[in-house]
C-alpha cells in the first residue's frame, strides 16, 4: 500500500486534503494505472493517470523501497517492459542497485526487467 499521505505529498497536497479518496492506495491498482499512463505515450502531468508519474517520481526520490515494491507489483501486467525505464532510474538511487539485484535473484520477472533496463544503458 502507498500511504495516502505519501500520495498527497507527491501531488503537492496537504495530508488532510479532500481531493484524494480515503484510505491508502493498493500497489497493484497504482501499478496498473502507472503502466497505462506509460503506455499512453502522453506522459504529461495533465494526461489521464498523469498523477501516477508524479507519485512514482516521488517514490523513487523519497521512498525507493516502496518504488521497488510498486514496480514489482506491476510486473505481471507489464508485458511490454514499460517499467524498465523507471527501474533504471530507481537503480541510480544510493544503494538501490544492490537491493534490486538481491530482489531479482529470486524473482525471474524482475531479473528479466533488470536485463531489459540494463540493455537500455548501451
Amino acid at each position: 500500500m502507498i500511504p495516502r499521505a505519501t500520495v498527497a505529498a507527491a501531488l503537492g497536497l496537504p495530508a488532510t486534503t479532500d481531493a484524494l479518496p480515503e484510505g491508502d492506495l493498493p500497489l497493484d491498482r497504482f501499478a496498473a494505472r502507472y503502466i497505462a499512463y506509460l503506455a499512453s505515450g502522453d506522459t504529461e502531468s495533465d494526461a489521464a493517470d498523469g498523477w501516477t508519474g508524479a507519485v512514482m517520481d516521488y517514490l523513487i526520490a523519497e521512498d525507493p523501497d516502496l518504488a521497488l515494491a510498486a514496480i514489482r507489483a506491476g510486473l505481471p501486467q507489464d508485458e511490454a517492459d514499460r517499467l524498465s525505464d523507471p527501474l533504471a532510474e530507481l537503480a541510480q538511487r544510493p544503494n538501490m542497485t544492490a537491493v534490486i539485484s538481491r530482489a531479482a535473484s529470486d524473482d525471474p520477472a524482475l531479473a528479466r526487467l533488470v536485463d531489459r533496463a540494463n540493455a537500455g544503458d548501451d
